[in-house]
């Protein structure tokens, strides 16, 4: 997107000419209240001055582009910079895209389209591998090329009744501190924690003020935040003692000694009877260690973040791979147009991806496929019975599956 100090409009072929003229402008730093009263009518909320506040330590108005029908706005998309973590440690620059909204009065007008393709070709033009989003509706973004990368569990213990298993060792080092001090503590941890995981977002220093502000509308009827601290940890969790329960904000661990540690001391807090996580990764080792696994259940299961591959060969040879791996990859993009054969050859200690026209098995994918593999928590099998990726060979596609696959489950662990 310009970067330039004009305010660039964008008469869009996009959007559709039987209705009022809509044009397309990159945001000043003096719209952040209007984008906000959109978002918040869109998301069925409004923001305090506390609220707008907290949103200026991460708005950076050149990243957020405005549809406008006269003097009125009808649709907002943004986006925040992340670095994000690959299978195999590297971490490549990405735009999260955010607060994306049209207004009821302005919908199936082709509004939506018009935006993203504007903002995306800016993404493309700054030379970004991936975009990133978290979907508040599920069916609108696989048509732009997007790809479930995460999904996380809401799971409930009963730790009245849930304990680690005898034979694992808790080696204590936890402590109870502050949000002071885990301001000062965590962004280490959390910086080890991403360097391990795929999908992990990176987090500035507007991010951590942001999310401990603790805003009385974060709380939903509970306590504070609560923070209990490991050298290779944290867990932050609120009291709802109207429930008896303890709510899981955040769990972030670099060590499986801080994983046992933490968990344990979260399951010996006195007068709790249910603890509950909303972001536990798809598969995690802590049901492995209760000794009873029947005392956590999973009450829901969803997407997280979703990835969009801008760059195939960047993203593809930025990451490694499990087992060594030799194919050309036919890759549909319909909406930037993207795409193309690309020959991959890469392995645990790196990759290549280049532009190619035959000498090694094919498999076609499209963008939100490719999405959904790049960080390791998809499964090619399961994407070629679904019919989102096609491979002739059988073993190809067995090879794919087992390369793609990363050792870790990928978390984003920021919201966006």
């Amino acid at each position: 997107m310009d970067r330039a100090d004009c305010v660039p409009v964008l008469h869009s072929d996009a959007l559709r000419p039987a209705h009022a003229p809509v044009d397309l402008r990159q945001a000043v730093a003096a719209d952040l209240p209007v984008i906000a009263e959109v978002d918040g009518r869109a998301f069925g909320m409004h923001y305090s001055d506390a609220d707008l506040d907290d949103v200026r330590l991460l708005f950076e108005p050149d990243r957020f582009l405005m549809a406008r029908a006269g003097d009125d706005t009808v649709g907002v998309t943004g986006s925040f910079p992340f670095d994000v973590t690959l299978p195999g440690g590297a971490a490549v620059a990405a735009a999260g895209v955010t607060w994306v909204s049209v207004a009821v009065t302005h919908r199936r007008r082709g509004i939506l389209r018009a935006m993203l393709a504007a903002q995306h070709r800016g993404f493309v033009d700054d030379g970004l591998a991936v975009s990133l989003l978290t979907a508040s509706e599920g069916g609108i973004y696989g048509r732009f090329g997007y790809g479930i990368a995460t999904e996380h569990r809401t799971v409930e213990i009963d730790r009245r009744r849930a304990a680690l298993r005898k034979d694992v060792e808790d080696t204590g080092g936890v402590r109870e501190v502050g949000t002071a001090e885990l301001r000062r503590l965590a962004p280490d941890i959390h910086r080890r924690w991403a360097a391990l995981t795929p999908g992990a977002l990176s987090r500035s220093d507007g991010w951590w003020d942001t999310l401990l502000a603790d805003r009385e509308h974060q709380r939903h009827g509970a306590t504070p935040l609560f923070h209990l601290v490991h050298p290779d940890g944290y867990v932050s969790y609120r009291r709802d003692n109207a429930t008896r329960t303890c709510r899981i904000v955040e769990v972030v661990t670099a060590s499986d000694e801080a994983y046992v540690a933490l968990w344990s001391t979260v399951l010996a807090i006195d007068l709790v009877d249910t603890v509950s996580c909303r972001s536990m990764a798809a598969a995690e080792p802590l049901s492995h260690l209760l000794a009873d696994p029947r005392q956590m259940r999973t009450v829901d299961q969803r997407d997280g973040m979703w990835a969009r591959v801008l760059d195939v060969p960047a993203a593809l040879a930025a990451r490694r791979y499990t087992v060594e791996l030799d194919v050309v990859l036919d890759v549909h993009d319909p909406f930037l147009d993207r795409g193309g054969r690309f020959r991959l050859r890469g392995g645990p200690d790196g990759a290549e991806c280049v532009p190619a026209e035959g000498g090694a098995p094919v498999v076609g994918v499209g963008t939100a496929a490719l999405g959904t593999l790049l960080f390791g928590g998809g499964h090619a099998g399961a994407l070629a019975r679904a019919g989102l990726l096609r491979a002739d060979d059988p073993a190809a596609l067995r090879r794919l599956d087992a390369a793609f696959r990363a050792d870790r489950t990928p978390q984003h662990g920021t919201e966006f």
